[in-house]
C-alpha cells in the first residue's frame, strides 16, 4: 500500500470512529492532523499546531533558513517514504524543521488527494 492509500485509509478510519460521512471530501485540516499524529508517533512530545490558514502569512516551510532542508525531506518522503523523512527531521533536533515538514507534507499530501479526485478544492 502506498503512502496516499495509507493516508486515505487512516482518514476513513478516523471518520468512521467519529461517525462522519465517509463520502464527504477530506479537508486540508484533516490531512494536517493526520500528518501531525504520524509525527507524534516518532516524537511523543511533539504538539502539532492547528492547521494553518492558507492566507495567514508565510508558511513555515518557506522560511529561507529551512527551504533547502525541507525540500530534501520532501524528496525523501516521496522517493522513499514519509516515515524516513520524519525520522530525518527528528534526528536533526530542530523543532522548526519538524514543524515545517509537518506543514509541507500536509500540503503535498492534500494536493495528491486532490489530484486523485478524492477531495474537492475549497471554494
Amino acid at each position: 500500500m502506498n503512502e496516499i492509500e495509507e493516508l486515505e485509509r487512516q482518514l476513513q478510519q478516523k471518520r468512521a470512529e467519529q461517525g462522519i460521512e465517509s463520502a464527504a471530501p477530506f479537508e486540508r485540516a484533516e490531512v494536517h492532523q493526520a500528518v501531525g499524529e504520524r509525527i507524534q508517533q516518532s516524537v511523543p512530545n511533539y504538539q502539532p499546531k492547528s492547521a494553518p490558514a492558507q492566507a495567514a502569512g508565510t508558511p513555515s516551510w518557506q522560511d529561507p533558513a529551512l527551504v533547502s532542508a525541507v525540500q530534501q525531506l520532501v524528496n525523501v518522503a516521496f522517493t522513499q517514504n514519509v516515515q524516513a523523512a520524519i525520522d530525518q527531521a527528528v534526528a536533526s533536533g530542530n523543532p522548526a524543521l519538524i514543524d515545517a515538514l509537518h506543514d509541507v507534507l500536509a500540503d503535498e499530501l492534500h494536493q495528491q488527494l486532490l489530484e486523485r479526485q478524492k477531495i474537492q478544492p475549497a471554494p
